[in-house]
């Protein structure tokens, strides 16, 4: 997990930061990073400074950024436009001992290099990952909703291992449209997912009271063994293969 030091803080304070927050070293800090982006729009090129770490621990300002999008937004110092631009980035929560990678490119490959890193990690950061929950994703709409879900206090596996059963009951119920896609939305304080349909169309789903409590009963010694301190990919395909399992294994 990342923090900025200051560089007045007192060698006894660093020593009880590190034992309250595993406080990385100053070589396992997430530095700021230049890149050249190209406006889409006037076609000129300039440089830019990426942040690779969103602390909102030490940062709270910056997690409405990250809700919104606007973390990611860069303006064009020639034309003014505003452009997304996404590269791989760390969304740290200490207080929830969270931690979500974002990583666009989406790839297995990215995953395995971004989990080759652990290698250089400090024993104490290692100790670290092995109380947080650490996730990685592929886009920011996946990064807003697993924030969404750990700041109601849910569990993401059994978030995406409850999507199946919703997701059946409510194209049994709308038969006329094609959902592709779920993801957890709370309304009217009420837990449950909005479904994107081929059309464009979107609907929202409630997860009937009980049904998550089930999924969690049901799946609990799959899901919970933490043998590694690697980053996961929890979502549809990870969900379906759980649910493969627990079946093959009730035949």
């Amino acid at each position: 997990m990342a923090e900025d030091r200051k560089p007045d803080s007192s060698k006894k304070e660093e020593e009880q930061d590190r034992k309250i927050r595993l406080v990385p070293n100053k070589d396992e800090q997430y530095k700021p990073m230049k890149a050249t982006i190209t406006c889409g729009k006037c076609g000129k090129e300039w440089e830019a400074v990426l942040q690779p770490c969103v602390n909102i621990s030490l940062h709270p300002d910056e997690k409405a950024k990250v809700l919104d999008g606007s973390f990611f937004h860069r303006v064009c110092p020639s034309c003014g436009e505003t452009i997304s631009v996404f590269y791989p980035c760390l969304y740290d929560d200490m207080q929830k001992a969270l931690m979500i990678y974002l990583l666009p490119e989406d790839t297995e490959k990215a995953l395995e290099a971004l989990n080759a890193q652990q290698k250089n990690w400090s024993p104490d950061m290692l100790k670290a990952a092995k109380i947080c929950k650490m996730r990685a994703v592929g886009s920011l709409i996946q990064l807003v909703e697993k924030i969404k879900i750990f700041d109601e206090g849910l569990d993401d596996r059994y978030v995406e291992l409850t999507k199946p059963f919703i997701f059946a009951q409510f194209q049994k119920a709308h038969p006329e449209v094609e959902g592709i896609a779920a993801l957890y939305e709370k309304q009217n304080g009420k837990n449950g997912y909005t479904i994107f349909c081929k059309d464009g169309k979107q609907f929202w789903a409630e997860i009937p009271e009980g049904v998550y409590e089930e999924v969690e009963r049901i799946f609990k010694d799959e899901v919970e063994k933490k043998t590694t301190t690697e980053y996961e990919m929890i979502g549809p395909g990870w969900a379906h293969d759980k649910i493969a399992t627990l079946m093959g294994k009730s035949e």
